[in-house]
């Protein structure tokens, strides 16, 4: 009964509307109802479309799906045996895959069953969520897949979740130079940013999990060359879930690093060495800052003033968020006050709600004196991101 309802209202569908170009099926997959009108609509317009958005896996009759279509995002289905159609895929411009297995074979995309050399001739944005595996951070045996694939024209690349070996870092064709890198990875795959022969990236980001840095010295060696003098890209951002042990402080060298976000806990006086090491820092983020123990020139009035002249620097956004301290603390509002007369770039200020009457209050005290803090906006930290 049910299923005649559904497929009475997929007919009422497609003969008001039978030319669609573009489908989005917001659908998510333990939805059987929207999971088999959602099918079946995508099955009718398979021949037409040029925009495809599935939050669910396809289980089409259509044996293919438009040689037109230029933007596909869809999931890839976990059954074993699943069909899946066709895709053309010199018209793809736009492809977002979620729920990748890491040995995924792109069969897909394969016309012939010959996976020895697949192209994306005119892919631009590939983004791509792999699929969550009880196992994370293992280094695993390397990825089986086709032999090469190939994307000569891609402009952004975006991988999630990428905790074992991956394919698309490690042996895939990419081009010189790009716009945009986003990289969710375990640390053991930065090396392989480093061995591609990329001229240049507008924005490169990188993101590493809390409890994934089992080698520090290895994850050093590797972010002083991503984010140091051999960065390549113009805007490069790591955000971290904790900052580990530093071996030795004088061997960091993020010199070229402009974004940095640490999630968990970080101590003061952490933050004030790392912040020595980034002079090209515009934008730093520290979600839980310990302030338990400060440097004690920091809680004085004597150190404060010999900033009253700040010198000139990058930095334009700081969210400084407390953990562990009293409302108002003051070893915290001893920081704010070191901080906001230090760095004479700074726009916009985000502090623990508890500081920011006390904060607003000093930058207006001090604009006096410090000509630069006229302009500086302070929010709560969860006003701004």
């Amino acid at each position: 009964m049910q299923t005649r309802l559904y497929n009475k209202f997929v007919r009422f569908v497609t003969c008001k509307m039978p030319n669609i170009t573009s489908l989005h099926c917001l659908i998510i997959d333990d939805n059987p109802a929207g999971s088999y009108i959602g099918n079946q609509l995508t099955d009718f317009y398979a021949y037409r479309l040029k925009h495809l958005k599935s939050l669910i896996p396809l289980t089409l009759t259509a044996p293919q799906l438009s040689n037109e279509l230029t933007f596909l995002q869809m999931s890839i289905s976990s059954k074993a045996g699943h069909q899946i159609p066709l895709v053309y895929r010199d018209s793809l411009k736009h492809l977002s895959l979620c729920n990748v297995p890491r040995n995924y074979q792109w069969k897909s995309f394969v016309s012939d069953n010959v996976q020895e050399n697949i192209e994306f001739a005119n892919l631009k944005h590939l983004e791509i969520y792999y699929k969550l595996d009880s196992q994370r951070y293992g280094s695993g045996e390397q990825s089986s897949g086709p032999s090469t694939l190939s994307f000569p024209k891609l402009k952004r690349l975006y991988l999630f979740r990428c905790y074992e070996h991956c394919q698309l870092l490690e042996s895939a064709m990419l081009p010189e130079k790009l716009e945009n890198v986003y990289l969710h990875c375990a640390p053991f795959l930065l090396v392989h940013l480093l061995s591609h022969r990329w001229k240049f990236i507008d924005n490169l980001e990188v993101n590493i999990e809390a409890g994934a840095i089992d080698n520090p010295r290895y994850f050093f060696r590797h972010t002083n060359m991503l984010f140091g003098n051999k960065c390549l890209a113009q805007n490069s951002s790591l955000t971290l879930g904790e900052l580990p042990n530093i071996p030795h402080m004088n061997a960091l060298n993020w010199s070229r690093m402009t974004s940095l976000t640490i999630i968990y806990q970080l101590e003061v006086r952490q933050l004030l060495v790392l912040l020595e090491k980034m002079p090209s820092l515009t934008k730093l983020s520290v979600l839980s800052l310990d302030v338990g123990s400060l440097p004690a020139s920091i809680a004085t009035e004597k150190h404060v003033k010999k900033y009253k002249c700040a010198e000139n620097n990058t930095l334009t956004f700081a969210k400084l968020n407390a953990v562990n301290v009293k409302p108002c603390g003051p070893n915290y509002l001893a920081f704010i006050r070191y901080f906001v007369l230090k760095y004479a770039s700074l726009e916009h200020l985000c502090v623990s709600p508890s500081a920011l009457f006390y904060t607003r209050a000093l930058v207006e005290a001090y604009s006096q004196v410090c000509p630069h803090l006229a302009t500086t906006g302070v929010f709560a930290s969860s006003e701004l991101y």
